[in-house]
C-alpha cells in the first residue's frame, strides 16, 4: 500500500505508473486487491495491461478468460477512452476469445438471420443494428459484457465489429491457438520459457564442471529499469536476504553486476515455475519458486566457493546462476536417490526420519523442518552445507540402524505389511542388545520375563557397566562382519551406546516383583505366550 500511495502521490502519477515494469504492476495489483489499487490500473499504459493479463488470464496452455473480468471492470470504471485504447492493444484472437467464451450464439443481422424469438437467454443487440448476441454467464457477467460491448462501440465501433465478427466466424481452437502463440513469444522475450527448454534447470551438474571465473555468466539485458527503486519483485528480494550466504556474497559482487543478478534470478524462478506447469502471476508459486530457487542457489553457491566468500562472489561475476542452481539441485538429488533406496526398508524407523524420508522424496527433495532446532512440522528447501550435512548424517545413521536390524535377521521390507502395532525398527536391535546385558547372545526374539530381570540386574545405577557395553560392541560388530558388511566404527559404536542407554532407561524402572509386559515400550517381550 505504501508503493501504491508512492505512485499516486508523485507529481506526475501517470508517468510514475507508466515506469513501473508490468510484473510489478501486476503484484502491486495482487497484493492490494483491485478495490485499492483501482486508480493504479486506470492510469497504467495498455502494454502493462496486456501484461498483466499474459500473466493472469492463462492456466498453462489453456485460456482462462474468465480471469480478465475484475481487469475489465476496473477499465469500465476508468471510462470507455481508457477501455478502447487498452482493447485495441489485446491481440485480436484474445479479443474474440473473450466475447465467444460469453456468448452462447451471435447473429448476423446484415446477413438476414434472426434471433430465436422463443429463447429466454438475455441479448444484447449492437446499436449500430448489425448483430444480436445471445449472452452467457451470471448477471454480473452479464451486466460486465454489455457494457463493455457498449463501451467499445462508443470508443471505436469499427474495433467492436471486427471482435464480434471474428468471435462469430472463428473456431474457438484456432483462435486458443493464436492467442497461445502471441503471448508466449511475448513472455519469451522477457526471460519466460517453455517447459521443456526449463526442465534443463534439473540436469545434474557436478562440481568438478564447474569453473569460477569460466565465463558462463548470463549475457541478458535486466529486465527492470536499473534506476527504479524496486527492481526485484518482493517475493524475491525477501528471499535473497534471507539466504545469508547468497546474500553477503552477492553484497560483494557489486552494484554494476546487481542489475544482471537480479535478472538472472528473475529468469531461474520463471524456469522453475515453468516446470512445475505453474501459472505465470500465480503470486504463491512465484513465492515457493523464489524460496526454492534462491535456497539451492546458495546451497550450490557455498558448495563451489566452498564457503569462501570472495571466491562466491568471484563465482557471481563470472558463472550464470542457472548453472550455480544445477549445482546446489544434484547435491540435493545425491541425498534425494539415497533416500529413495532406504524408503522401502525404513516403514518403522520413526522420526524424524520418516519425515527427512518424506521430504526428501518428493518430486524434487526438501528439507524435513523436524531436523531444525525449533523441530517444526514442515518442509523448506535444502539452503546450506550445514542442511546437506544434517541430512547426510541422519541417512547414514538409518543405513547403520538397518543393517544391524538385518543382520539380526529381521524381514525390514516385510514390516510393511505388519498391521499396526508394530514394532519399530530399534526395536529388534534394543531387544537383542538387553538380551547380551542379561549375559545371553545377541538375538532379536523376545525377551522372558527372567531376561528382563537378568538385564535389569546388570545395570550399575541405572546403567550398563563397561564390560557389557564392549561386550555389547563386540557382538554387534561381530554379527555385520559375519554378515559381510563392513562400516566405519565411530558411528556404529555411538549407536550402540544410544541402543544401550535406551534399553537402560526402560529395564531400570522395572518393579522386580511385579511388572506388566503390556506397557513396556522399545523392547520386544513375551506376555503370556505373546510378544509385546
Amino acid at each position: 500500500m505504501r508503493r501504491v500511495d508512492s505512485l499516486l502521490s508523485a507529481p506526475d502519477p501517470a508517468a510514475a505508473v507508466a515506469e513501473v515494469s508490468f510484473t510489478e504492476l501486476f503484484e502491486l495489483v495482487n497484493e492490494v486487491g483491485f478495490d485499492d489499487a483501482a486508480e493504479i490500473v486506470h492510469l497504467a499504459t495498455p502494454e502493462q495491461i496486456r501484461g498483466c493479463l499474459d500473466l493472469d488470464v492463462w492456466e498453462r496452455d489453456q485460456p482462462r478468460v474468465e480471469l480478465a473480468r475484475p481487469w475489465l471492470a476496473a477499465l469500465v470504471d476508468a471510462g470507455f477512452e481508457k477501455l478502447g485504447q487498452v482493447w485495441a492493444s489485446l491481440d485480436s484472437e484474445w479479443r474474440a476469445l473473450f466475447i465467444q467464451r460469453h456468448c452462447w450464439r451471435i447473429w448476423d443481422l446484415t446477413l438476414g438471420e434472426e434471433p430465436d424469438e422463443t429463447s429466454d437467454r438475455p441479448m444484447y443487440f449492437t446499436t449500430d443494428r448489425f448483430f444480436t448476441l445471445e449472452l452467457k454467464g451470471d448477471e454480473d457477467t452479464i451486466r460486465l459484457v454489455r457494457q463493455l460491448l457498449d463501451d467499445l462501440y462508443r470508443s471505436d465501433a469499427d474495433v467492436a465489429r471486427h471482435t464480434i465478427m471474428s468471435a462469430r466466424s472463428e473456431a474457438g481452437p484456432e483462435l486458443e491457438e493464436d492467442a497461445l502463440r502471441w503471448r508466449t513469444g511475448r513472455l519469451a522475450d522477457l526471460g519466460f520459457v517453455d517447459y521443456y527448454e526449463a526442465l534443463e534447470l534439473f540436469r545434474p551438474l557436478e562440481v568438478e564442471a564447474v569453473r569460477v571465473e569460466e565465463g558462463t555468466v548470463d549475457r541478458i539485458i535486466p529486465l527492470i529499469d536499473a534506476e527504479a527503486t524496486h527492481r526485484l519483485p518482493l517475493a524475491l528480494a525477501e528471499h535473497v536476504i534471507a539466504r545469508s550466504f547468497l546474500a553477503r556474497a552477492w553484497d560483494r559482487v557489486g552494484a554494476n553486476e546487481e542489475s544482471r543478478l537480479e535478472a538472472g534470478l528473475v529468469i531461474v524462478v520463471n524456469k522453475l515455475l515453468a516446470a512445475a506447469r505453474t501459472r505465470p502471476g500465480d503470486q504463491a508459486s512465484l513465492r515457493a519458486g523464489g524460496d526454492y530457487a534462491t535456497a539451492t542457489i546458495s546451497l550450490g553457491l557455498e558448495v563451489l566457493a566452498r564457503g569462501d566468500l570472495d571466491r562466491a562472489a568471484d563465482t557471481l561475476r563470472t558463472v550464470g546462476l542457472g548453472r550455480v542452481f544445477r549445482v546446489g539441485y544434484t547435491v540435493g538429488a545425491k541425498l534425494a536417490r539415497l533416500a529413495h533406496g532406504l524408503a522401502p526398508r525404513a516403514v518403522t524407523a520413526g522420526e524424524p526420519t520418516a519425515a527427512v524420508l518424506g521430504a526428501l522424496t518428493q518430486p524434487r527433495p526438501w528439507f524435513a523442518r523436524a531436523l531444525d532446532e525449533a523441530g517444526r512440522p514442515g518442509l523448506r528447501p535444502i539452503e546450506s552445507q550445514a542442511d546437506v550435512r544434517k541430512v547426510a548424517e541422519l541417512l547414514a545413521r538409518l543405513t547403520l540402524r538397518i543393517a544391524v536390524a538385518e543382520s539380526l535377521g529381521v524381514d525390514v521390507l516385510g514390516m510393511r505389511a505388519v498391521p499396526e502395532p508394530r514394532p519399530d525398527l530399534d526395536d529388534h536391535v534394543r531387544t537383542a542388545l538387553t538380551r547380551v546385558l542379561a549375559g545371553g547372545e545377541l538375538a532379536s526374539h523376545a525377551l522372558s520375563h527372567d531376561e528382563l530381570l537378568a538385564a535389569r540386574a546388570a545395570l550399575d545405577h541405572g546403567q550398563p557397566v563397561p564390560p557389557a557395553r564392549e561386550r555389547a560392541q563386540r557382538a554387534v560388530f561381530g554379527r555385520l562382519d559375519g554378515a559381510r558388511i563392513h562400516v566405519s566404527g565411530g558411528q556404529l559404536r555411538e549407536l550402540v551406546d544410544a541402543w544401550l542407554d535406551e534399553a537402560a532407561s526402560t529395564i531400570r524402572d522395572l518393579d522386580p516383583a511385579r511388572f506388566d509386559a503390556r506397557f513396556i515400550e522399545g523392547l520386544l517381550v513375551e506376555t503370556g505366550g505373546a510378544k509385546a
